[in-house]
């Protein structure tokens, strides 16, 4: 893990965009060391990796682990990349105490989950699973994803690497830090996925006038970003008085002219909503509009444009009850819960049955240089993972 980490642009945390120079040796370290084992390796066009152990009985029924291999902007050690290389490690676990499995074992280490550089997100799993991708999407450097695509794949062309897409698996499952303070809150284990949040992403968009900080009398003024500040504290408030699970973000806010004498005139700002209940996030929606619509004032307007929606996704239950068993039997404390951030796996789960396994994320610190899991509770996940690989594979 060390070595792929060391594969990072900039000072501050880990930084391992799709497609960059550090991607593209990441992913090539990924598939070396995958080829030392005698896997036999397969790239996409995407740039994602599938490495096999075919079966000797069934090798046409395929049981696949992995993540995902890019980072957020100042990200964390774990995200993602745990599930990656300790998928390998569980394989090889597997290798060298059963030998070959009955059915394929698949580890998948996929191009893309993050949307850090281009306005999407899981692009890698996505690609695999058949849906559309907008290969037209441009970077913050104005960079086509498809030209940054296929030079960065074309780096990828190693001896033994065959290039094509392969057949779904039928089963997928994760490893993964929980990114979240419940587990080590709890001082748990092990946590086993029941089911991802939906997400719904909206832009606030508030139009005031511009206008003098120093000759316009206060109450003349049309100061969009006061309007901004006051519907984020009654939406705030709304989403806390649910009580529900509803997670409310504001993440991100631009100002116009953002300058110290100037009355803002234009305010944007994103709002962030999860759920692991629909109708929570459809009711939530429908106050944005509501809170919205009460400020509307003569010279201040606001406009909302939701322009993400993800539904919630359920895991499959028959592999998460095999993993519970798994967790009991070798004395991992352990509790079911849903997953408040997005996955590779709600994506695998529209195509093939699916499940999760979390470990704790210390002080619930993820996307983030202080990202950080113990030594044990990376070996735990490991241990379930191999033993999970292990029932459903030989």
């Amino acid at each position: 893990m060390a070595t792929i980490n060391d594969l990072s642009e900039g000072e501050i945390g880990q930084n391992r965009l799709v497609y960059s120079p550090t991607w593209i040796e990441a992913q090539k370290q990924v598939i070396q060391w995958a080829l030392k084992l005698g896997l036999t390796v397969t790239v996409d066009d995407f740039g994602t990796a599938y490495m096999d152990v075919p079966g000797t009985d069934h090798p046409d029924q395929v049981i696949a682990t992995g993540s995902h291999i890019d980072t957020v902007a100042q990200g964390g050690r774990f995200d993602g990349l745990y599930g990656v290389l300790g998928g390998m490690q569980a394989i090889e676990n597997l290798l060298v105490t059963e030998g070959h499995p009955k059915e394929t074992l698949r580890l998948i280490s996929f191009s893309e989950e993050e949307g850090s550089r281009f306005p999407d997100t899981f692009t890698g799993s996505k690609h695999y699973t058949g849906a559309k991708i907008n290969l037209a999407m441009t970077d913050p450097d104005g960079i086509h994803f498809d030209d940054a695509r296929q030079t960065a794949v074309a780096q990828l062309n190693l001896p033994g690497v065959k290039h094509d897409l392969p057949d779904l698996p039928d089963t997928f499952t994760e490893l993964h830090i929980e990114q979240g303070p419940r587990l080590i809150d709890h001082q748990l284990q092990i946590g086993l996925v029941t089911a991802i949040v939906g997400q719904r992403r909206f832009t606030i968009t508030v139009k005031g006038i511009a206008n003098h900080a120093g000759t316009t009398p206060m109450d003349e003024r049309a100061d969009a970003l006061e309007m901004a500040v006051t519907l984020i504290s009654q939406l705030r408030d709304q989403a806390h008085q649910l009580d529900s699970g509803l997670t409310f973000t504001v993440g991100e806010m631009h100002i116009s002219p953002n300058t110290s004498n100037v009355i803002p005139g234009l305010v944007t700002f994103t709002i962030d909503t999860r759920s692991n209940d629909e109708q929570i996030l459809d009711n939530f929606e429908q106050i944005i509009h509501q809170v919205v619509a009460q400020h509307q004032e003569p010279k201040i307007t606001s406009t909302v444009n939701r322009w993400a929606k993800s539904d919630v996704t359920h895991l499959d239950d028959q592999l998460l009850a095999a993993n519970q068993k798994t967790a009991d039997k070798l004395g991992f404390s352990s509790t079911q819960l849903a997953s408040g951030a997005g996955h590779d796996s709600q994506i695998m789960a529209k195509v093939t049955r699916t499940t999760m396994i979390f470990v704790p994320s210390i002080d619930g610190i993820s996307h983030a240089p202080e990202e950080n899991t113990g030594q044990v509770d990376l070996l735990h996940g490991v241990e379930l993972l191999t033993e999970s690989l292990h029932q459903q594979a030989y």
